[in-house]
């Protein structure tokens, strides 16, 4: 069975302290901008940043790159204008895994036979996976999972289904 998930690269970088942002509640909560994949959530005393590359090119191109801080800086003025001007320090890049409707794909196969899948969470796996880790369970004993999760199949995107437009990572 062929999964419509392909690695899209994000990058992160830590900000300087937030001393002068008094008026943001503490902590900062996780905070993501669909439309635009701006993420952001309080990290020591600055922030953690990210954000995918704007072209959302396919690969395991885990190279950090400063070309995607102008769209950044974009970003945050929309979204987040508070945090203009803020410090910026190191960052990385690494792959995340996107599905065409940025939404995971859990669910059991019809062919190969017994085989289960659980990918495409495009960065939120690991906040998902103790519930995923159940429903995988009970996929795999023939269980009902406590959640319905028909609408993650990987069927979703065929037959020319419908597919809500990803937003970046």
């Amino acid at each position: 069975m062929a999964l419509p998930v392909a690695p899209v690269r994000g990058h992160m970088l830590c900000t300087g302290p937030l001393r002068r942002l008094g008026e943001l509640p503490r902590p900062v909560p996780f905070t993501v901008d669909r439309s635009t994949s701006l993420s952001f959530h309080q990290e020591g005393r600055g922030l953690l940043l990210g954000m995918s590359e704007p072209a959302r090119e396919t690969g395991f191109d885990t190279r950090y790159s400063p070309a995607w801080l102008p769209a950044l800086a974009t970003a945050l003025a929309r979204r987040a204008p508070t945090l203009r001007g803020l410090g910026l320090g190191g960052g990385w890049a690494g792959p995340y895994d996107m599905s065409p409707d940025g939404r995971a794909l859990v669910g059991r196969a019809t062919a190969p036979v017994n085989f289960l899948y659980a990918t495409g969470f495009s960065g939120h796996g690991v906040l998902q996976a103790p519930a995923v880790g159940e429903v995988v369970r009970d996929l795999f004993l023939g269980r009902a999972p406590a959640v319905d999760v028909g609408p993650l199949h990987a069927d979703r995107f065929a037959c020319g289904a419908a597919v809500r437009s990803a937003s970046r990572v």
